[in-house]
């Protein structure tokens, strides 16, 4: 009997994602059902009513995706997922909490290639500074280090938390250093040595202007999260990917959030893509988001 492909899509929050609906339709999933106001009490008994209804070794009939707007939550409740299965009696799990897996997974895999390319360099022993500490901000942070770069993670914000940087960074057993600059001139002292510089600031809200350029002159590449105008990064364009943004001292590589998205929204697709053709359990994180970014940067 060939059975309908199902999504279960839970989210903590009041709402799941059009955005993650409509991937998860192109993916090929036929059903897709939203489940809103689950936590991490309620994602064993989640995925053992799903497992216990078909047969074994079917788990690229039924999908689960774990949405939100909390790393630490969505990170939490994927690991709940995966010990709740029962072999054979499995499913597969995407978690990408407010799409921010993928971004970062594809931010960072963009600027890898960029370097490669353009600087004969790497992210291994590169001094990033990442100006903004959101749910992007922070997998950006973890993703980079584990790539070998110095990081810190400059707040924008004075009442900025520290403790959810602190729980993310002790699943992935790295440091990160985290500092504020919550005035321009903090911010143009913190950008005036690094190689690579990150915005992933709320959208409309430009973080670094050309005076903070200006004094950047080692910096390599600039990357900007922020679709709606003004860019976070002062000449970052959306449509920028890998082009030269020219300043006082000279000149260096631009990505925007749209060269970042092309990547996000490929790397989003084939793993959803994926747990639909693998009959075994597949339960995707960060790590696997970048690993399949890298493929498409």
């Amino acid at each position: 009997m060939s059975r309908r492909r199902i999504m279960h899509m839970i989210t903590p929050t009041d709402s799941v994602s059009p955005f993650d609906v409509n991937m998860a339709v192109d993916a090929g999933y036929e059903v897709i059902v939203p489940h809103c106001g689950v936590g991490e009490s309620s994602v064993a008994d989640f995925v053992q009513d799903a497992i216990f209804s078909r047969p074994p070794k079917s788990a690229s009939t039924t999908g689960m995706f774990i949405g939100g707007g909390d790393v630490n939550r969505a990170s939490e409740m994927l690991e709940i997922a995966k010990n709740a299965m029962v072999p054979p009696f499995e499913v597969s799990v995407l978690a990408d909490p407010n799409g921010a897996f993928t971004t970062s997974a594809a931010l960072v895999a963009v600027i890898e290639k960029c370097l490669s390319e353009h600087a004969s360099a790497s992210l291994k022993g590169s001094n990033l500074k990442i100006f903004g500490g959101g749910p992007v901000g922070l997998s950006t942070a973890v993703l980079a280090k584990e790539c070998g770069a110095s990081v810190s993670l400059i707040r924008l914000t004075a009442s900025a938390d520290d403790g959810a940087l602190s729980e993310f960074t002790a699943r992935f057993g790295v440091d990160i250093d985290s500092r504020r600059a919550v005035e321009q001139p903090e911010r143009i002292a913190e950008a005036a040595d690094a190689q690579v510089i990150v915005t992933t600031a709320k959208a409309g809200i430009q973080v670094l202007g050309q005076e903070a350029l200006d004094q950047a002159s080692g910096l390599l590449i600039a990357a900007d999260v922020n679709a709606v105008p003004p860019t976070g990064i002062e000449g970052v364009e959306v449509m920028h990917n890998g082009d030269d943004v020219v300043c006082k001292w000279g000149s260096f590589k631009s990505i925007g959030a749209l060269g970042i998205g092309r990547v996000k929204y490929k790397t989003q697709l084939e793993l959803l893509k994926s747990m639909l053709a693998s009959e075994d359990s597949l339960v995707l994180g960060l790590s696997d988001a970048y690993t399949e970014a890298a493929r498409h940067a």
